[in-house]
């Protein structure tokens, strides 16, 4: 099914997009940011952004080890009781700096533009979840309900200059051929479609069949059924009966390793991508809809691994269609000599906890 690689490894392919140091006193040139109440990091920035960001009254900089940017809690009490909620504080106090951004066009990666809230996934943390033991009164291990945990989002293009946790959702479609009915079948080819020219990051690059991010309030699957029809024209139904979830790839990256970015370089980019896979019927063809695929392609698995080793891949993406070859048997630890790295790089541990409520 696949091809001879001529003793070519995947493994740069991969370290391209993990390409973050592992040493984490490298971290200790970045400040930490922290939210009022929890001492743990919930991004890392830039010196360089630091000095260049428009702060507003409502964070806090120190330059004494360990640096940290704060963002205060501005909360009057309880959500419940009427009034504003440490995550809405700690909202509304980054859309204040987004706004700042934008009318003094500080960071070339913002553009002047608003994009959607994006959920911080470490938020909160076991510091600040309320206990569930009971109150004042209460009876210890009496079962307590508690309210729903607020989220504290920030806008998508902001986030790299706070180095915050992103997620985002993956499909790799597919056909097969069968030589009955019954017959389990070779897969056959792999529709992959090539990124508009017109794109902010990786104009004209190859990527998994349909991507997006996890805007706040969506799921994985919700995105890829949004995107599946916004990109590549699949219809909801199709999809929800079709796709199959196969797992997640988590590795951290900086913006220096995206192709055609224009923007600050040297941010960090930690993320977890959530992976679905799709067989199609060899009469459904995706076709572009929205303007961010320029072409689909019905590309031999042959023919992508050349692809993936000619870096014609989204950084991303690459790492998608590697963990897919692995997961066919493409690639395996007989034919890639780097097989057990690669897997590292691709399920690295996070810098940051993800919350669980």
């Amino acid at each position: 099914m696949g091809r001879i690689t001529s003793g070519k490894s995947y493994l740069p392919i991969v370290q391209n997009a993990d390409n973050f140091p592992y040493d984490r006193d490298y971290l200790e040139t970045y400040y930490q940011l922290i939210l009022a109440g929890d001492p743990n990091p919930h991004g890392y920035v830039r010196p360089e952004t630091v000095a260049k960001m428009p702060w507003t009254s409502s964070f806090h900089i120190s330059h004494e080890h360990p640096r940290t940017v704060t963002v205060l809690d501005s909360s009057s009490s309880s959500s419940q009781d009427g009034g504003v909620s440490s995550a809405a504080a700690f909202t509304a106090a980054f859309k204040q700096l987004v706004d700042a951004c934008i009318a003094q066009d500080t960071f070339k990666l913002i553009a002047r533009k608003h994009s959607e809230p994006f959920t911080i996934l470490s938020w909160p943390s076991n510091s600040n979840i309320p206990s569930s033991a009971g109150g004042p009164g209460g009876r210890r291990g009496a079962k307590v309900t508690l309210p729903p945990v607020e989220r504290v989002t920030m806008e998508r293009f902001m986030a790299p200059l706070f180095g915050i946790l992103l997620q985002g959702a993956h499909m790799v479609a597919y056909v097969r051929s069968r030589a009955t009915e019954d017959d389990c079948g070779v897969i056959s080819g792999l529709w992959i479609p090539r990124r508009a020219k017109h794109l902010f990051s990786s104009p004209g690059m190859l990527d998994a069949t349909v991507a997006g991010g996890i805007a706040s309030g969506t799921s994985a699957l919700e995105t890829i059924i949004k995107e599946a029809g916004e990109e590549a024209s699949l219809g909801p139904e199709l999809v929800r009966t079709r796709v199959r979830s196969t797992g997640t790839l988590t590795y951290v990256s900086s913006t220096d390793a995206i192709h055609g970015w224009t923007g600050e370089s040297g941010l960090l980019c930690p993320g977890i991508v959530y992976t679905y896979e799709m067989e199609l019927p060899e009469d459904v063809v995706p076709r572009p809809h929205d303007g961010e695929v320029g072409s689909y392609s019905l590309m031999s698995v042959g023919d992508v691994q050349a692809a993936l080793l000619g870096n014609e891949f989204k950084p991303d993406a690459a790492v998608v269609m590697i963990d897919f070859l692995i997961r066919h048997g493409v690639v395996t630890a007989e034919n890639e000599r780097s097989f057990v790295r690669i897997n590292e790089h691709i399920h690295r541990r996070l810098p940051f906890r993800v919350a669980e409520c």
